[in-house]
C-alpha cells in the first residue's frame, strides 16, 4: 500500500520530537557545557550553577552543571534575550508545581524547549498536511537538521542559540505555510508574530533581521491578509528596534565585538593598513594592535593601546569598504573557513564526563549531520555556503520581476530560498563584522543550518521540477531557461570568489610563547605558535627585529584542528624556532624588537599572522 507523502511528512516530526526527547531525557544531563555566556543568561534572573563563590560566576566547559540555584541577580553580567523568557516560565512553572524553591535542575529548561518545539513543529505539519511536497519537505528538515543532536544539544542550556534556531525555523515556516494554504490562519499568526519577537530579542546579532524578513515576505502575506502583514511586520519592527537600541548589555561584549572585529579581522585584512586604519579614525599607535583580540591582547591592554578601535560602531567597517572594497572580500574569505565546523569548540557534552566529545556520546545520540560536516572539503563547503548565498539575490529577483505572487501562483519556493540565503548572508555578514574570530562557527550555526536546508530543499524539488519540464516542455521553456541561467550565475559566481580567495593573502595563526612581550636580554628566546591557511602553510618565517627565521609547519596542534577541523594540516600546525642570546643583542636587544610570524601559503601569498613589540628587562 502506497503511503501518502504527507503522512510521511508528519511521521517525520514525530520521529524527530522523540529523536529530540531522547537526548532532553538522558540521564545523566546531555548538553553544551558552561561557558562565559551561559553565566550572562543566568545572572539576569540570579540562577548559577550550585557551586561556591567565585565558581558559580566562572565558564565551566569541561562538562555540563546539573544543579542551579537562585541567587542575586548580577545585572553587570546580564545579557537579555529570548532565552530569558524561557527560563523565566520554567522557573515558574516549577514554582507553581512546588518545585524549584531554591534553583531548578538544567534539564527543566531542556523539557521546555522541547515542549515549544514539539508544539510549534506540529502546528506547522498540520498547516502544511494538505500540500504533500510541502509536508514531507518540512518534516525532513525537521528531523534531518532540527532533531539532530548538534542541535538538540543547545536544548540543556542556557546559551542563546535555541531561541535563534526556534525562532528561524518558526518564522520562515509559518512564512511558506500562510502563503500556500487555506489553513490555521489563527495558529500560523500566533507562530509567526511569537518567532517574530522572539528574533529580535533572540540576540544583538539578529535584532535587524526580524524585519528584514517580515518586510521580504511581505507580497506573500499580504496576498493571505494584509492585517496579519501589517501586524507581523509592525511587531517586528518594534521589537527590533528596542532590542538594537534600549535593551542593555553588558560592556564586556561590545568592547570584545569591536576589539574583534576591527583589530582582528578587518585592518589585517586590508593591503594598506595605514589607509583603513584612517578610514576608520584610528591614529597610528593602533597600528601595533592589528590583528589582536579581546582574548589575545599580546601583553598590552587594548583599551589602553588603542582605545579608539573600542569606540566604533557596528558599521564602520563599510567605511573600509569605501577605501578597499576588497579588504572586506579578504575578511569573508579568510573568516569563511572558520565557520564550517557546527559544533562549539573545547566545550563537553555529558554532565561527570571531561571534555565529552559529540562524537562520543552514546550511539543512539549519533550525529549524522555533525560526521558529514566534519568530513566535508573545505572547497565543498565554500561551494555550499556561496551557491546558498548567490541564490538569495536571484530568487529576489526571480520571485519580484517574473513569479508575482498571488493566490493563484505563489512563488513559495523562490519565496524560501530567497529566506534561506538571506538569513545565511546575513549570519555571515554580521559574524565577520560583527564578532569577528571569536566563536565564529558558534555564531554562523544559523547560517550553516539554513544552507543545508536550502540544499535539502533543492533535493526534493529538482525531480519535481524536471518532470514537470518533461510534461510540458514547450509551456514551461521559459521557466527551463530561467533555471540553466540561474545555476550558470550561481556557478560562475562561486567558481570566481573561490578562483579569486585563493590568490589572496588568508592564514591565520598566532604566536604563543612568549605569551606576553617581556624577554630577557640575556637568555634564549622560544617561539612558538601556529598557522593555518586554506591552502595549507609552505612555511612561517619568524622576524625578530632584522634577524628573520623560517622555519617548518610540522607541531602537533590538536587544539586547533577541534577548532579548524577543515584546514589542510590544522592537525600538525606548529611551528617553533629558537633564537640564541646573541642573535638577540644582534636584532637590537635589549631596546624593544618587534616580533612578526608571517606565513607563506601554499598557493603563494603571504600573511602576517601575529605581532608584538618585545620590551627586555635586566638580564636574568
Amino acid at each position: 500500500m502506497r503511503i501518502p507523502r504527507e503522512w510521511i511528512g508528519l511521521a517525520l516530526v514525530v520521529l524527530a520530537i522523540a529523536r529530540a526527547a531522547l537526548l532532553v531525557a538522558h540521564d545523566p544531563l546531555v548538553g553544551y557545557a558552561g561557558q562565559v555566556d551561559m553565566v550572562r543568561t543566568g545572572a539576569c534572573m540570579g540562577l548559577f550553577p550550585a557551586l561556591p563563590e567565585p565558581s558559580r560566576y566562572e565558564a565551566h566547559p569541561a562538562a555540563p552543571l546539573t544543579e542551579y540555584r537562585t541567587q542575586d541577580v548580577r545585572k553587570d553580567l546580564c545579557y537579555p534575550s529570548t532565552e530569558i523568557v524561557i527560563v523565566a516560565a520554567t522557573m515558574g512553572a516549577a514554582h507553581a508545581l512546588g518545585a524549584g524553591k531554591d534553583g531548578i535542575r538544567l534539564q527543566w529548561v531542556g523539557f521546555a524547549k522541547l515542549a515549544l518545539f514539539a508544539l510549534t513543529a506540529l502546528v506547522l505539519a498540520w498547516a502544511l498536511h494538505p500540500h504533500p511536497a510541502a509536508s514531507l519537505l518540512h518534516g525532513a528538515i525537521v528531523f534531518a537538521l532540527l532533531s539532530d543532536p548538534v542541535v538538540t544539544l543547545w536544548f540543556n542550556t542556557l546559551y542563546t542559540e535555541f531561541g535563534v534556531i526556534w525562532s528561524l525555523y518558526a518564522s520562515i515556516t509559518a512564512i511558506a505555510a500562510l502563503a500556500i494554504t487555506e489553513r490555521g490562519a489563527i495558529p500560523l499568526t500566533l507562530v509567526l508574530v511569537a518567532s517574530l519577537a522572539g528574533l529580535a530579542f533572540s540576540r544583538e546579532q539578529f535584532a535587524l533581521l526580524a524585519p528584514a524578513i517580515a518586510l521580504v515576505s511581505w507580497p506573500w502575506l499580504w496576498q493571505r491578509s494584509p492585517h496579519l502583514t501589517v501586524a507581523a511586520f509592525g511587531v517586528a519592527l518594534v521589537c527590533s528596534m528596542i532590542s538594537f537600541e534600549l535593551v542593555p548589555h553588558p560592556a564586556e561584549v561590545k568592547l570584545a565585538d569591536r576589539a574583534d572585529a576591527y583589530l582582528g579581522m578587518v585592518l589585517p585584512a586590508a593591503s594598506d593598513p595605514k589607509a583603513a586604519m584612517a578610514a576608520l579614525g584610528l591614529p597610528p599607535r593602533c597600528e601595533a594592535m592589528i590583528g589582536a583580540s579581546w582574548h589575545r591582547q599580546r601583553g598590552v591592554a587594548i583599551a589602553d593601546a588603542c582605545p579608539e578601535a573600542l569606540k566604533l560602531t557596528s558599521v564602520d567597517f563599510l567605511r573600509v569598504g569605501s577605501v578597499e572594497p576588497a579588504a572586506l572580500g579578504r575578511a569573508a574569505a579568510r573568516a569563511l573557513p572558520a565557520t564550517q565546523e557546527i559544533v562549539p569548540p573545547a566545550v563537553g557534552t555529558l554532565a561527570g564526563g571531561q571534555g565529552v566529545a559529540v562524537n562520543a556520546l552514546p550511539w543512539w545520540l549519533f550525529s549524522p549531520l555533525h560526521a558529514v560536516v566534519w568530513r566535508l572539503p573545505l572547497m565543498a563547503y565554500a561551494w555550499l555556503v556561496l551557491a546558498a548565498a548567490f541564490a538569495a539575490p536571484l530568487a529576489l529577483l526571480a520571485a519580484f520581476g517574473w513569479a508575482r505572487p498571488s493566490r493563484t501562483q505563489h512563488g513559495t519556493p523562490l519565496l524560501v530560498a530567497m529566506l534561506l540565503g538571506g538569513v545565511a548572508t546575513y549570519t555571515f555578514a554580521t559574524t565577520i563584522f560583527g564578532d569577528g574570530w571569536n566563536e565564529a562557527s558558534r555564531h554562523f550555526i544559523p547560517g550553516s543550518l539554513a544552507v543545508y536546508a536550502a540544499w535539502i530543499g533543492l533535493l526534493f524539488a529538482a525531480p519535481s521540477l524536471a518532470m514537470r519540464w518533461i510534461e510540458a516542455p514547450k509551456e514551461r521553456v521559459l521557466e527551463m531557461v530561467a533555471a540553466a541561467l540561474a545555476i550558470a550565475a550561481i556557478a560562475a559566481g562561486a567558481g570566481y570568489a573561490i578562483g579569486w580567495a585563493r590568490a589572496q593573502p588568508l592564514a591565520v595563526g598566532a604566536i604563543e610563547e612568549p605569551s606576553g612581550r617581556s624577554a630577557s636580554p640575556g637568555s634564549a628566546l622560544s617561539v612558538r605558535g601556529w598557522a593555518i591557511d586554506p591552502a595549507g602553510v609552505e612555511s612561517v618565517t619568524i622576524e625578530l627585529g632584522n634577524v628573520s627565521r623560517t622555519v617548518a609547519v610540522d607541531k602537533s596542534t590538536p587544539r586547533v584542528k577541534l577548532a579548524f577541523p577543515s584546514y589542510p594540516d590544522a592537525a600538525g600546525a606548529g611551528f617553533a624556532a629558537e633564537f640564541t642570546a646573541a642573535e638577540l643583542a644582534r636584532a637590537g636587544a635589549p631596546e624593544p624588537i618587534i616580533l612578526r610570524a608571517v606565513a607563506r601559503s601554499r598557493a603563494g601569498p603571504s600573511m602576517e599572522v601575529d605581532r608584538r613589540s618585545l620590551e627586555f628587562g635586566p638580564p636574568s
